[in-house]
């Protein structure tokens, strides 16, 4: 299966396969960002891959969209979004994990624009078949831990308590200078525990509907068009037909933030861009991302960046020669 999956990703626009003795990776090359998933296949249907993505969206292919593998996925940082084929949206944030029967639908979209993460995939017919005797000996049943995570709602979510923790970032650890013992000793500690382990209530916020997520990036179009302007919450939750309330939440789920530091990020690296790519006035600058106020600009700006409006102009002009 995972030949497929890798395969099929390669026949799609911006994304490209290159094998290696030890290793498969899909390199993203676009426009708008850049990534790669490194593929390490431990057993005979066992392949975990490590990611790095600069970019918002990671296309998938339709054929991969339609394979159904369990799927073990964890957010080392960043923010990943997925459709799933039910309708319905995950957010994985930092820390969280998920165990799932279902496959993204149509691209992985990351709404902060970076993503590093783990993803393991499982091909159970040939992964029990291989290394029966090998998972017996470790006291794994892996239809039942399938069974257990995602009997009733196919995709599990939640926080990783410190034991998973510990062990996912062994994993990491090793992604830059794999070692092919130590990856298939630290995956299976990790199914070990997460076979053993108290399985908790799932995070139900973690899932949201094609309705609230399309709202939530719609608010952030709306509030980012123009960033002079200053646009109450309130205001865009009644064109939605929403509770400010719900439209905050739904902007926190897709966001991970709040609506106001959301915000007051895309001014400040606007200002910066305008800083460091123009010569126009910081004064200007600061009125065109919505401050009257210069101090006002320049205190949060440097907050934010660690340098006042004009040192950071300068910085970055010495950086041009």
């Amino acid at each position: 299966m995972i030949y497929n999956i890798l395969e099929n990703s390669d026949a799609v626009s911006g994304v490209t396969l290159k094998n290696s003795p030890n290793s498969s990776t899909l390199l993203l090359n676009r426009a708008d960002g850049k990534g790669r998933m490194t593929f390490h296949t431990l057993f005979p249907g066992l392949t975990l891959a490590f990611i790095f993505v600069n970019a918002p969206v990671w296309p998938e292919s339709d054929e991969n969209s339609n394979l159904k593998p369990l799927l073990i996925n964890y957010c080392v940082s960043g923010r990943s979004e997925l459709l799933l084929d039910d309708g319905s949206y995950i957010y994985l944030k930092e820390n969280d994990f998920c165990v799932s029967e279902q496959t993204a639908q149509k691209e992985y979209i990351f709404p902060t624009r970076q993503y590093q993460g783990i993803k393991i995939y499982f091909d159970l017919p040939l992964l029990l078949q291989s290394c029966g005797e090998l998972l017996k000996s470790f006291s794994l049943d892996l239809p039942t831990l399938e069974e257990n995570y995602c009997g009733n709602h196919k995709t599990y979510i939640n926080g990783a308590d410190s034991e998973l923790e510990n062990i996912f970032q062994k994993l990491w650890r090793l992604s830059e200078k794999p070692s092919a013992f130590h990856l298939q000793i630290y995956t299976l500690e990790l199914l070990h525990r997460l076979f053993n382990m108290e399985i908790r209530p799932p995070k139900t916020c973690g899932f949201y509907t094609e309705t609230q997520v399309e709202i939530a990036k719609r608010a952030a179009q709306i509030l980012s068009d123009d960033l002079r302007q200053h646009i109450p919450v309130r205001q865009i939750a009644e064109r939605f037909s929403v509770s400010e309330t719900s439209l905050k939440n739904y902007f926190r789920g897709v966001y991970g933030q709040n609506i106001s530091t959301w915000l007051r990020e895309i001014r400040m690296n606007e200002a910066a861009r305008l800083l460091s790519d123009t010569k126009r006035p910081i004064a200007e600058i600061s009125e065109q991302i919505g401050y009257s106020n210069q101090g006002k600009f320049a205190a949060v700006f440097k907050k934010q960046l660690g340098l006042s409006p004009l040192e950071y102009r300068r910085f970055k002009n010495l950086e041009k020669y």
